[in-house]
């Protein structure tokens, strides 16, 4: 079953205005224990599950928080200007947790069971995204990108992760596009772990090819989780 997009559902994008109404409206004062999920979702007439990423959506905008063991509660009834960018880097830190569980586990595949082909291509892909990053075009840059790491996935010879990677493909490229509009291109794609990463797989070490996709992935997701939580 293919990823949904970065852009949520129509259901819990009006759940996320409307409980966001209610939250600003003083409804609920700051500090207050909003009601319990179920209550909520009578209230809002959605399933549990929506109320669940409606509520994340607000806590990741600040003005929620949920506390273990005990519920959600109201942070603040102000919302920064930074509202919208903070919802997209919400959802793109989402992307990025799943980026790093099939490509960690890509990359270490890649290290044992890489052909000469797949090496070959690697390197080729590896040439065509540094120059789409000279040239300083973003679409290009994204999709050598994507290229690349299809070439991982590749030289990974597991058939049932090469489809999960694929169906993920399209919530990836907005992400990354995301990332590039947020940090720039030259923070970006000048990351050398991609020619460490490359010649990890070549050299058949699959200790350094995870480090390398750690160390690609890992800064990326805590930049997002920094921005998310000012």
């Amino acid at each position: 079953m293919p990823l949904t997009s970065l852009r949520r559902s129509p259901l819990v994008e009006l759940a996320v205005s409307q409980l966001r109404e209610q939250v600003l409206s003083g409804q609920w004062p700051v500090g207050a224990r909003l009601p319990a999920e179920t209550e909520l979702a009578q209230r809002l007439e959605v399933g549990r599950s929506t109320v669940r990423e409606a509520v994340r959506a607000l806590v990741h905008a600040g003005l929620l928080e949920t506390r273990q063991g005990s519920g959600t509660y109201v942070r603040s009834v102000t919302p920064g200007a930074d509202w919208e960018p903070r919802l997209r880097r919400a959802a793109v830190l989402e992307v990025y947790e799943v980026r790093q569980a099939l490509e960690v586990q890509a990359a270490r595949l890649a290290a044992a069971r890489r052909t000469d082909a797949d090496v070959a291509a690697l390197h080729e892909s590896l040439a065509e995204r540094e120059l789409a990053r000279a040239r300083a075009r973003d679409g290009a840059f994204v999709e050598a990108d994507l290229a690349f790491h299809r070439c991982v996935v590749a030289a990974a010879h597991n058939p049932l992760l090469a489809e999960m990677f694929g169906s993920f493909v399209s919530v990836l490229r907005e992400a990354l596009i995301a990332v590039v509009t947020d940090r720039g291109l030259d923070d970006v794609g000048a990351d050398p772990a991609h020619s460490r990463l490359a010649a990890a797989i070549e050299a058949g070490d699959a200790a350094a090819a995870e480090q390398a996709t750690r160390d690609h992935l890992y800064p990326t997701a805590a930049a997002l989780q920094s921005l998310i939580g000012r």
